[in-house]
């Protein structure tokens, strides 16, 4: 079969697909068409609009991904709801990166494992040199990189395409504006082989760099606070896992509901995080006491779980999806 052929064949299917998966989510669609085609390795994903009866407008989803020529399905076909945008590709991008594992049932990341490198990008609003860095943190200039224990540190120019992260910065509305005033990228990485010790390392490391000159932090998939992220690390315990460097705590919305979801605890052989209803600044609270309490105590915890927080609220927890799969749910009241 020619590439054509193959294309147009899991595109029709990708129709298919979408709207089986729609119909299986109770919102049936009236229309389903292909926008375009996204390629990773080895697999085929299909960026989808599509309207809902008595609705005008175009909706996004991702169908996919096919495997290879085959029609063979990764299971990665989702939809968050919301409106098509003059920048679909980026948008489709993100919903096969993370929005299938927040917003389906019981999903979590598969066949990861903990990266050889730990990154971390300080965003500066007026440039710095490699030897201001060094007076702070010690080390060896080598070239273009400040050598300090097991991190190495570069700077680089101003970071673009950071709008669609800064829009998703629920906790944080000054995001875009803040960011919008750096002028130089200063980037951490650490290595080493305990990736505990080396997370907290590389936290602290990263923590101690900021000043008033940062205006902003790109780390975990997401942008944080400086002032944010210096206190959770400074105020975590030197022999207690940095949650911030191990674990990111995503938001996102879906029917007007938001949506609040770890990714990274998998990795370390715990259940992920899934809950439902509250407010943004609610849900990170709620998703670092939860975090925190699984790599701290090493706690594994049960399907139908009464876990009281330090707030007094109880939650409860449900597993849902088996080993790997597995996730663990709750639904906020109100």
């Amino acid at each position: 079969m020619t590439a054509l052929k193959t294309l147009k064949k899991q595109a029709k299917d990708a129709v298919r697909d979408m709207t089986e998966w729609l119909t299986r989510d109770g919102r049936a669609p009236s229309e389903v068409e292909v926008l375009g085609r996204i390629d990773g390795p080895g697999v085929t994903f299909f960026a989808m609009k599509f309207r809902l009866p008595g609705s005008d407008t175009w909706l996004l989803g991702i169908s996919g991904g096919y495997i290879g020529e085959s029609l063979t399905l990764t299971g990665h076909t989702v939809s968050a709801y919301e409106p098509v945008t003059d920048h679909f590709g980026e948008d489709a991008t993100t919903l096969i990166a993370t929005m299938d594992r927040a917003l389906s049932s019981g999903a979590v990341a598969e066949g990861r494992s903990v990266a050889e490198n730990l990154s971390a990008t300080l965003l500066f609003e007026t440039p710095v040199t490699l030897n201001r860095v060094r007076a702070n943190t010690g080390g060896t200039i080598e070239g273009d990189t400040l050598y300090v224990d097991n991190s190495r540190i570069t700077i680089g120019p101003k970071v673009d395409k950071l709008g669609p992260i800064a829009d998703r910065a629920y906790l944080w509305p000054e995001a875009k504006n803040a960011i919008s005033r750096h002028g130089q990228r200063l980037v951490i990485e650490t290595a080493g082989p305990d990736h505990l010790r080396r997370a907290s390392e590389h936290a602290r490391r990263v923590s101690s760099l900021i000043d008033e000159n940062t205006v902003g932090i790109s780390a975990n998939g997401t942008l944080y606070e400086p002032a944010f992220y210096h206190q959770v690390v400074e105020t975590t315990p030197e022999d207690s896992p940095p949650v911030l460097v191990l674990v990111q705590l995503g938001l996102a919305k879906r029917f007007g509901t938001l949506h609040g979801f770890t990714e990274g605890l998998a990795d370390l052989g715990k259940d992920e995080f899934l809950i439902e209803g509250g407010t943004p600044e609610e849900m990170q609270r709620i998703l670092l006491e939860l975090a925190s309490h699984v790599l701290v105590t090493g706690a594994v915890l049960p399907d139908d779980t009464k876990l009281t927080l330090s707030t007094g609220q109880v939650l409860h927890l449900s597993r849902e999806g088996t080993g790997e799969n597995a996730a663990l749910t709750a639904k906020l009241p109100g």
